[in-house]
């Protein structure tokens, strides 16, 4: 029974991460500690691993589309983020070793991913009066490549919001242009986070019991997302991904108030 709630869990996460380009984990992460039946460690590895296995399938789906955005430009966005996520993998491990308990841990990261989706949240609400940057200059890529790397991998969510309204603010993209680009980013990041995590000592320290019903569930939800957001309109896309933070946003706060409580205990 609580491998088809993993597996039930991870396939609508990574359907509407795929639709939106949040990847699924910025879900799939405070839910799992929402469950509490994994350390954060582990939460972070079956996220990270769930999200690499959509972020490929809907990948390869869409490699072959014109896009407006070079290759170049997204391979430097993909390749930085790739770096990025070394460096968010090193950081996270320091934290994990220097926090008192799970509870600190994840209370530090729901913290930070809430502060973002809140302020992404009414970037998202008001953009149409925002004007972007169109920034062009492929060093630009670089740097917000490494960016996005650090926190998705750093959160264990494989960036999701943070990416597309970043692109979209400061490059210009357009909402599905900005989706595509934002999975490059994911998929870069978490095969660096996972290469990482094999090179310091490999995942003998980790649960991964789920894994199997994770993968395949983030393998199908890519495969279908893919499908249906060719499908849908720009403007569907942008309320999918603005309810998807909505519920990030309640679960983030349940997790900062519960874990809160278990220290005090």
């Amino acid at each position: 029974m609580i491998a088809l709630l993993y597996f039930f869990i991870a396939l609508i996460c990574t359907f509407a991460g795929a639709i939106t380009g949040m990847g699924g984990g910025v879900v799939i992460k405070p839910v799992l500690d929402l469950l509490g039946d994994f350390d954060s460690a582990s939460i972070g590895a079956l996220s990270s691993i769930t999200v690499l296995a959509m972020s490929l399938t809907t990948f390869a789906r869409q490699v072959g589309k014109k896009r407006n955005t070079s290759i170049v430009k997204l391979l430097a966005l993909g390749i930085s983020s790739a770096g990025g996520g070394v460096l968010g993998q090193y950081l996270f491990e320091i934290m994990t070793k220097g926090a008192a308990n799970a509870a600190t841990v994840k209370i530090i990261q729901n913290s930070i991913l809430l502060f973002l989706i809140v302020c992404i949240f009414f970037y998202m609400l008001f953009r149409e009066k925002i004007k972007p940057l169109h920034l062009q200059n492929i060093v630009f890529y670089i740097l917000v490549g490494i960016l996005l790397g650090v926190l998705s991998s750093f959160l264990g969510i494989g960036g999701g919001p943070l990416n597309v309204a970043i692109l979209m603010l400061l490059f210009a993209m357009e909402i599905k242009e900005a989706t595509f680009a934002s999975i490059v980013t994911i998929m870069f990041a978490q095969i660096a986070k996972v290469v990482t995590i094999l090179a310091s000592g490999g995942f003998g320290g980790y649960d991964l019991s789920m894994l199997p019903y994770m993968v395949v569930a983030g393998v199908l939800g890519g495969l279908i997302g893919s499908i249906v957001g060719k499908k849908i309109s720009s403007k569907i896309t942008a309320v999918a991904f603005n309810v998807m933070q909505l519920a990030v946003m309640v679960i983030c706060i349940i997790n900062i108030v519960t874990s809160s409580v278990a220290l005090k205990a």
